[in-house]
């Protein structure tokens, strides 16, 4: 049996040094921590960068590869090409209310351009300058059928009486209003024509920012001129609303809240003219500037929504849009450190289809149908863009619940 010798040193640890030990871990494990805290987010943001950076080094190299394979020539034969497919089918709009049209008729096409004025509105189109023969108002339009249907720019015709219709082939033809909407500024004439050329149709939902497109109409009267630049933005909301804008004595007659943007050359008397493509279809309906000439900025309404607006034209005469009878405003919903964007009714009128299906001043709307709601305008338009008579799903939340009513939609019969 062996025995312990006192004077021999222990080989478990005094308590001392486990207090140090322990003192001296939990120290490293906050200093880890520490580190981690003030590096781990920096180096998590790095990767992050490190990786887009990545991303953009790729698109800069492959584009710098694919640039060296592009000639400067094929780009200027594709203008040249755009502009021969798409003139036949623009046409030159001039409106008069001061002269009979048979008095007009009987000068020469040359003779009836009107002069260019000073420009007094917002507005693509010159069409508040009186030229000597009465005119009140010039503009463009695009051929979109062979039997002589016009689209153009309502307030190109705004004030008018008598419209003449100036074709590529220099023939001049009175023109009828078919139908207009004023909600987006479009308009559709009738002409008696045959065998035209019309425009052909793109898709403004799948064009890219950056892509190369065209503008053709009559600037200051000046007919077929054609101009280039790129498409800028998409998704521009109505101007109208931005403080920047509003003292402008300048206003943008467009109330649909989704144009696109573009850098083209575009002046007074290019309204409802067409803004096309690479491969000459319409992608826009140019529409409007930013002050009393080109800046640089421009505005068109996009082709799917003209498309939209001209089918209802020649089946109805009108667009007939949803009208839910609310008055709708802003709100800031505070939660916590978040602001949430939230669309309030300060108003029902009566016996509308919001006041039959329930609605109430105070009501949030959070979604229309299954649209997530966001502004006030993207509501206006998700209303109107559905067809009157149709029904549609209001989530609401009142006094802290979530509710749902449906409405069947009326006709909205003013203009907004």
């Amino acid at each position: 049996m062996s025995e312990t010798n006192p004077n021999e040193p222990s080989n478990h640890p005094s308590m001392p040094h486990m207090v140090g030990s322990s003192l001296l871990s939990l120290l490293i494990v906050l200093v880890l921590l520490t580190v981690l805290r003030y590096l781990l987010p920096p180096m998590l943001e790095s990767s992050r960068y490190s990786w887009h950076r990545g991303q953009l080094r790729a698109e800069y190299e492959q584009s710098g590869q694919n640039l060296q394979q592009i000639s400067w020539e094929g780009l200027s034969q594709i203008s040249r090409l755009v502009t021969k497919r798409v003139q036949p089918s623009v046409v030159h709009i001039t409106v008069s209310n001061q002269q009979p049209l048979d008095s007009m008729l009987s000068r020469k096409p040359k003779n009836l351009i009107p002069k260019a004025g000073p420009n007094r509105e917002t507005r693509a189109g010159g069409d508040n300058g009186i030229d000597s023969f009465g005119a009140t108002g010039q503009g463009s339009g695009v051929i979109v059928s062979s039997d002589g249907y016009i689209l153009t720019n309502h307030h190109v015709l705004s004030g008018g009486v008598e419209i003449t219709v100036y074709l590529a082939d220099q023939r001049m033809l009175a023109a009828e209003i078919v139908g207009v909407d004023k909600t987006t500024d479009l308009a559709l004439l009738k002409i008696d024509a045959q065998d035209l050329m019309p425009i052909d149709w793109g898709n403004s939902d799948t064009v890219e920012i950056g892509s190369p497109v065209w503008a053709v109409g009559s600037p200051f009267g000046l007919t077929g001129s054609v101009s280039f630049g790129i498409l800028s933005g998409k998704h521009r909301v109505d101007l109208n609303a931005n403080p920047q804008y509003r003292s402008s004595r300048e206003r943008i007659s467009s109330r649909y809240a989704d144009l696109m943007q573009s850098d083209v050359a575009v002046n007074p008397g290019n309204s409802g003219g067409p803004l096309v493509n690479g491969r000459g279809e319409i992608i826009g309906i140019n529409t409007a500037i930013v002050g009393e000439s080109y800046r640089g900025v421009s505005f068109s309404i996009p082709s799917n929504v003209a498309k939209e607006v001209l089918d209802e034209l020649i089946e109805h005469g009108r667009v007939r849009r949803g009208w839910l009878g609310v008055e709708l405003v802003p709100e800031i919903l505070s939660d916590t450190a978040l602001e949430t964007p939230a669309v309030v009714v300060r108003a029902v009128v009566p016996d509308s289809p919001a006041a039959q299906a329930g609605l109430a001043p105070g009501d949030r709307v959070i979604k229309l149908n299954e649209i997530e709601v966001v502004s006030v305008e993207q509501a206006i338009d998700t209303i109107r863009d559905t067809s009157a008579g149709e029904s549609i799903r209001v989530h609401l939340q009142r006094d802290g619940q979530s509710i749902v009513v449906q409405a069947t939609l009326g006709e909205l019969n003013f203009a907004p």
